[in-house]
Order: C-alpha cells, then structure tokens, then sequence
C-alpha cells in the first residue's frame, strides 16, 4: 500500500455519508504559514534526539493540540498484520503538556475511521462522526467525539500509526489543516523512520555479535542445560526482548520449559500444552509463528508471567533431523518482527541445535561413565556427586536426608562356591530390589563390591529404618525365589541423618561405621548411626587394629595427674606431639556465651606466624558441634571449618596459616563437655590422625567426666569403653566376672546399694591395666620378674583413676585390693582374712574363675570342671570359704536360701 503525497486531497467524511446535518457549524481556526512553519520547526527538534517511539508521539501530540486546539488527540500503532491497533489518549495537563491515557485495543473486524487510513494511506476527515458509517461508534461514545481528523503515520510503504485528533464539539478541519497535520504525521514519521533505522542498525550489530557470541559459547559447551541457557540468554539480547523460553517436547505431548529469561526460576518445568502460545503452535505447526496481539490471539497458560507481553516470535528447533522444541521471545510492547528478526533467530536455533546434538551426544556418554555397568545403578563417582547436591539441597530447604549403606553377608562365599556368573546375577537382583522398593528420586547406586548407597532426600530417621527393614525383606525374597539360585542371602545395613555441618564423605563415614556395627552384631540387621554406636565401634574397633602406644601414654599420663583438668590441660601438647600436628588447642564451654573459649594451646617448635586458635575464643552454632556428637570433621582452611562450625568470627579466619584444619567435640552422652581444634602441615588431614584423634578424645572425656559433675552411670561407662579400648579380652572377661560378682553378692544377701557398688568394682577393676606397657600386657609368654612388679601396679593406678572421679570414689578401695589372698599374700599391701573388703573378695574369685576358662595370648583355657576344682583347692588360702560357697552355687546353678554375710 502506498501513502498519499502531501498534496492529495482526503476521503471527506461527506463521500461516505452524504447527509450533513444542519446543525454543523462550520467555523475556521485557519493556522498562518508562519504558525505553521513553526509548529514544524519545533517538531523537528523536539523528536531529533528521540529514543523511543513515545517520545515522538508525544512531541506530535503536543503540537497538534497547540496548532488545532483539539480537545483529544489519539495514536493507534498498527499490528504488523493490519488486524488491530493498539490506541493511546493524549489529553493536555494542567501544566498544558500532553497526559497519556491507558492503552486500548482496537480490531479492525469492524469499520472505522483507523482501520480506514491504515488501508489506504490516506488521511480521513469526519466533520459529524456522531452519524458517521466509517466511525467505530462505541469509540465514537466512549471517547465523546463530535469531529474527527485521521491521518496516517508511515514510512518503507507501511501504515505504522493512525493519529485523530479528536474535537468534542462540532467543528470542520479544512483543507489546509488536513494538509499541515498531514505534515506534522509525516515529519514525525521521518523521525520514526530514522529511529526504526538507527535501532536495526544496532540491533543488526548486536544480533550479529550475538550469533558470534552464541557460536562460541554454544561449541563450547557440553551439557545439555547450559547449551539451552545459553541459546535464550543471547536470543534474548539478540532481539531486545524482555522475556525468552526455551521448551523441549512434541505436537502430541507438548513442551516443557527447560530454559528461561526474565520469567523466574519458577517457570522451569512449566509445561506449555500443544497449540499453547507460540511456543505450543510452533510445536503442533513446525513453523515460526508471530503475534502483535499475544493476549488475544494465542491460547494462553493462565500464568501472570506472560501478562504483559503484546508481541512474541517462536521459531522451531530441530537436531538430529527431527522437531525437539521451540525457542520464543515475548515483548512486553507491541514491536514490529522484522525479516533480519527472523533470520537471526532461526540462526540461534540452528547454531543451538548442533550445540544440543553433541550435548545430547555428550550426555550419553557421561551417563555411561555415571552408571554402573552390572547393575545399571548410580556408580561410586557419581554416588558422591549426588550426595554433595542433595546435602546442598536440605542445608538450603531444611528438609531431612538419610543415607544408607548395605552390604551383602558373607557374599564372597557366595562367588567361591557358585562362581562369579551366579554373583553377578545376585547383584543384579538386588539393584532391582532397590529400584522396585524406592522412589524415582532416591538416589540409587553401587558403592563398590557387594555395597551399595541409597540417598534418600526428604526422609526422617523412623522412615528410613522403616525402608532399611523393608528393603532386607525384599532381597532376600528375591534371591530366595530365584528358581536357579537357590541361596540364601541376608543384608547388614548402616543408616546414617545428615546434620550440619557434615560433608557428603563425613555422612558416608557415619553410613559407613554404623554398618560396622551391624557386622559386628551378627549381621542381618539395621543400625542408625548415634552417639550411642560410635561409642559401640570404638570399643569394638580397638582390638581389631590392636592396641596402640598412644593410649597406653594417655592413661599413664591420666594416673599421675592430680585432677582431670590436669588431663585436659597436657591434652594439646600430648595430641599434637602423638598425631604429628602443627598445633591443637582445647576450648573450654564459655560460662554465659554461645560459644567456646581457649584453654590450653600447643603449638610446633619454630612454628612461624601468630596462633590459628587465638585467645578470644570461638561462638559457634551449638546446635552444629552437638551433631558431631564424638565424631571429628576437617576442612581444607580455617576459615571452611568456621564456616562449618557456624562460628560468628569466620572473617578473622581468612588469614588462617596454610593447611588443614579438623575439630573434634569432647562429648558424652549428648553433653559437649569441650572442643578440640587441630591443625596439619598436609592439605589434606590425614583420615588415620582424625581416628587416632576420637580414640583419644573419647579417653580424655572419660577423665573430665568427674568434673564436670558427670552421673556415676556415665563415669562408669566412660572407664569401661577406656578399658575395652585397649584390650579385648578385658572387654568379655568383664562382663563375665560383673555377671557372677552380681550374682554371688546377691547370694550372700547384699543390699541392693551394695549389689550396685559390686557391679561397678567388677566392671572397672582392671581399669588400671590401661597404663601398663603394651608390651607386657600383650606379651605372648611368662612375665619376668620385673614385669611382674610393674603388672602388679595396675590395681594402684586403677585406685587413683577412680579416685579423680567423685561418683566413682567409693569403689576405689574395691579395686586396689581385688589382687589380695585370704591368707595375705596377695598384692598390693598384704591384707587378709576379713581386713579384705568384701567386693574385693568378691571379684577376686570370679575374676580368678573367668581367667581361667578364657584363652589368654601364653596359655589355652582349662575346663569350667578344671577351673572349679582349682578354686575349690584355693578355699581359705586364695579365696573367702563363704564367697567361694557362694559362687560355687552360681556356677552350679544351685537355687538356695541367701547366706547371711
């Protein structure tokens, strides 16, 4: 369509409606050609420097209302398909300047005066709109317009804009006003036209930097995600949208939003149904599709993240030869979609497409390399990373997370007597127990072996034992009813709950010890990583590994000392000296703060720079050091493990010297009664010194616990970990002599109180034995005359140890003298007869007994009938007559009255 030449004339209201109604006045504001030239003129400037469409249509409006004395002047832009116009009323302000009214929607379905000059090019002079055919007569009313002048704004053969200028009484614009608002449009059109060019000149520099951009971002990627982010950030800035989707799917199924500009994160996963906005009909048409109109023409999701788009382009994208998606881009102004528009989005598309096939391609392979290939499960890389991401998920969203660790029973059997063929196709049921018993989400995988790792996100520690129990059931039906297998197959597992400050390799240790447990208790059974079974591995660790030096030290320390913060205060010198650390410092609980603060510090010789663990101490989130229970964390900084630790004082910590750093809660029973701070020379903390670390962390709680007023229960139970830690034949010899002390005092007629205090003697008397060297205590023959001296020292120590502790007091006595004879000769000071106590004498002859039925490193067990008849030979010379009737009938099981003591 052409526009008009200045100097036509224009379609008269009159050739469309003949009938002019006599009460049209015909009056004349005939402007001068100065006024005139003037109005132009100012026009000219006021739109030279204009940015944006409005401003020119304002500074139009404004002269039009100062030229024709007009009481409304409106703009319609055109669509770029002609079929509506999107209109704005100007009316002038109190400061006499244009004021823009709301926009408004006119379709040219009908006929108007709009739809009129935007066909033709023409301006349109309506004298008597009121009864005028060629006026939309609802805008007629609306607007209370009496007389009209339309006249186009154009420019590249194209109507953009309509302008009337609208008078709400009667009145005739003539020719020579036609022609100067014709002028006044045109001159605004030439500004629009140098605008539109300026802007696609940028715009085509832009798009071009963009593809350019796009090509090497887009090659240079490798993951599927960040290819199609990647492709709507730039088709985005590559046309100057405001908003951009990217959506993968079909015609049948429709799309879902993968990738997204200006909508929020929130739009990701949003499914655009087929034939739902553009993005839908490009999926259903395989087309690019655009719209002026996006509200009204396009069925849309009732989302109000698309509310204010008027103008949205979507162009399909295809890999691998076939229609994967759609990328589209939305306006929130109406925006004219040019044929550069197109091309440059397309070329995104393009450029994306290739990029996504070798993602895809990528993809593939990567979860080849994730997967392991036996089972189809998660492999042990891909477990950790799974792992990292739920633990960021549930610090982020507070959510619970339990991980659990199961491990097949005695399955190397299994490989040895079937052959590898038949173990392979056991684990594999068990992958499939896994897939059938949990959620989609859950992550699945095969640790190593005969182990395997389940995440579970969203769940608490009832719900994950639940599961754990469940799942047991499950394998072993399946392998049972397996037609040819026919093996019998039970699981341990080891559950551990994610707490902060726990990495994702600190919750798989936890996983991971409380396994051992459960191995350790037979087998087929579920354990829940607490404080309870940390301390349970401790004492069932320790004879596995053997004893070590360094507790044997610690408690030869622990027997000098005169009180446990005598223990407490050579701790940081002793651990740093045992564990080859750079420094350790112990921090005491602060008395009114949140927090800890140092008590005792040592450091390397010649250790350069000032202390990592300063004096003013460190406020930590309690809540985080009471999860780790008794369990040690490292970090790669200072300031990582303040961060981990929740501490208020992290900025400090960025100086930090270099290397690693490890805490460690001094706690029991749920109470922290101090903190441990290590640092290492190595970048990484040796996991063999964390270990190290607890065994001797656990040995020093267990010192302090008389002043920090701990129950005598938990001082009892703390001594006797002590002691199983460092023997295993004491740990069951114990718990035998404790069962027949507490039945023989029961036999004698003993109060309860008394009962208790013989329970307590049996438990811990050879609590002395930890200061005695390891060489003597292990040692595989008969004792030298000299190690008998220093053997016959450890009720003496075990009387001081006991005696540090208030609650544990009462029983000291009981132990120095459970080596003493009935005739005297007994160790350490001779007494006899009824000079004994009588829990001494107690637990002499059971402990006598036990020894003798239990393997000892020089010498088999004898018989229980060898063992009574020695202890009958003992009767008045070794052992009390009466204690020893007493346990005589224990161990014969006799049922008879009390014997008074």
């Amino acid at each position: 369509m052409s526009l008009k030449d200045s100097g036509s004339a224009p379609i008269q209201g009159e050739q469309l409606h003949p009938r002019t109604p006599p009460a049209i006045q015909t009056h004349s504001n005939t402007v001068s050609t100065v006024e005139a030239l003037a109005a132009v003129r100012r026009l000219s400037f006021a739109v030279l420097e204009a940015a944006e469409d409005p401003v020119i249509y304002r500074a139009l409006a404004s002269e039009l209302f100062a030229v024709f004395g007009v009481d409304q002047v409106h703009v319609a832009r055109v669509s770029q398909d002609h079929a509506l116009g999107r209109g704005n009323g100007y009316r002038l302000g109190e400061d006499g300047k244009p004021d823009v009214g709301p926009e408004y929607l006119h379709h040219f379905e009908e006929k108007s005066a709009t739809r009129l000059v935007a066909a033709s090019g023409e301006p349109f002079n309506e004298p008597d709109a009121r009864h005028s055919s060629a006026m939309d007569q609802r805008l007629t009313e609306r607007y209370n317009v009496s007389s009209a002048l339309f006249v186009p704004v154009g420019f590249g053969g194209d109507v953009r804009a309509v302008v009337g200028m609208i008078s709400e009484t009667p009145r005739v614009f003539d020719e020579d006003e036609v022609q100067l608002a014709y002028t006044l449009a045109n001159q605004a059109s030439a500004a629009l036209a140098a605008l539109e060019m300026s802007t696609r000149l940028s715009a085509r520099a832009e798009q071009q930097t963009a593809l350019a951009r796009a090509a090497r971002t887009l090659n240079a990627r490798l993951d599927l995600t960040s290819v199609l982010d990647t492709l709507c950030r730039e088709a985005n800035l590559s046309l100057g949208g405001d908003v951009a989707g990217v959506y993968l799917g079909d015609a049948e199924s429709g799309g879902v939003a993968v990738a997204a500009e200006g909508l929020g994160d929130s739009w990701l996963g949003t499914v655009m149904r087929a034939g739902e906005g553009v993005a839908g009909q490009v999926l259903v048409t395989g087309r690019p599709v655009t719209t002026n109109a996006y509200k009204e023409e396009v069925r849309l999701l009732p989302s109000p993240a698309l509310s204010a788009v008027k103008t949205a382009v979507a162009v399909p994208v295809r890999w691998n030869g076939a229609l994967k998606g759609a990328l589209s881009v939305g306006f929130h102004s109406m925006r004219r979609i040019s044929d550069e528009d197109m091309v440059t989005l397309q070329a995104m598309a393009d450029l994306a497409a290739v990029a996504s096939s070798n993602a895809e391609a990528f993809e593939q392979a990567q979860a080849q390399a994730r997967t392991d290939s036996l089972t189809g499960l998660l492999n042990h890389g891909a477990l950790q990373v799974r792992l990292i991401d739920e633990i960021a998920r549930a610090r982020r969203g507070g959510a619970p997370l339990c991980c659990l660790l199961l491990d097949l029973d005695d399955f190397k059997p299994v490989n040895d007597r079937h052959g590898h063929l038949v173990g392979d196709q056991v684990l594999r049921l068990v992958a499939a127990s896994l897939k059938i018993e949990f959620r989609s989400y859950d992550g699945l995988g095969r640790f190593g072996g005969d182990e395997f790792v389940l995440v579970m996100p969203d769940t608490d520690d009832a719900e994950a034992l639940a599961a754990s129990k469940r799942l047991q059931a499950a394998i072993s039906t399946a392998v049972r009813e397996s037609a040819d297998l026919g093996i019998e197959l039970t699981t341990s597992v080891g559950l551990a709950r994610w707490e902060e400050p726990l990495t994702a390799g600190e919750l798989l240790d936890r996983a991971d010890r409380a396994l051992l447990v459960a191995k350790r208790r037979g087998k087929d059974s579920v354990v829940m990583a607490t404080a309870e079974t940390e301390e349970e591995l401790a004492r069932l660790e320790a004879p596995a590994s053997g004893p070590t030096r360094l507790v044997n030290d610690l408690w030869d320390t622990v027997s000098r000392c005169e009180s446990p913060r005598e223990v407490l205060a050579g701790l940081p010198g002793f651990m740093r000296r045992a564990l080859n650390l750079e420094e350790v410092a112990f921090l005491d609980k602060h008395d009114h703060l949140r927090g800890f603060v140092r008590a005792t510090s040592a450091r390397a010789q010649g250790d350069p720079g000032p202390p990592a663990f300063p004096k003013d101490g460190l406020f930590v989130n309690e809540e985080r050091v009471a999860a780790l229970r008794s369990s040690a964390i490292s970090r790669g900084s200072l300031h990582a493990l303040h961060r981990a630790l929740g501490s208020d004082s992290s900025a400090a910590a960025l100086a930090g010297p270099a290397g690693s750093y490890a805490a460690l809660p001094l706690a029991r029973d749920g109470q922290v009664h101090g903190l441990l701070l290590m640092r290492s020379s190595s970048p990484r903390f040796p996991l063999s010194s964390l270990r190290l670390a607890e065994l001797l962390a656990a040995q020093a709680v267990t010192a302090l616990l008389g002043q920090t007023g701990g129950a005598s229960r938990s001082a009892v139970g703390a001594l006797a970990a002590a002691i199983d830690a460092r023997d295993n034949y004491t740990h069951s010899h114990s718990r035998q002599v404790v069962r027949l002390a507490v039945e023989t005092a029961r036999l004698l007629g003993h109060s309860e109180a008394a009962i208790s205090r013989v329970r307590d003697g049996a438990l811990l008397h050879d609590v002395g034995k930890v200061a005695i060297p390891n060489e003597i205590l292990y040692k595989p023959g008969p004792l030298t005359s000299q190690e008998w001296v220093e053997m016959r020292e450890h009720p003496v120590i075990g009387e001081r140890i006991l005696r540090r502790t208030p609650e544990l007091a009462p029983i000291a006595p009981m132990v120095r003298h459970e080596h003493e004879r009935w005739d005297g000769g007994g160790y350490p000071d001779g007494l006899r007869g009824d000079g004994i106590p009588m829990g001494s004498r107690i637990i002499f002859a059971c402990d006598a007994y036990s020894a003798m039925i239990t393997a000892r490193p020089y010498r088999a067990p004898i018989s229980t009938e060898d063992a009574v008849q020695e202890l009958r030979r003992g009767a008045g010379s070794q052992f009390d007559p009466t204690v020893l009737d007493a346990l005589l009938r224990v161990l014969a099981g006799e049922s008879a009255e009390p014997v008074p003591a």
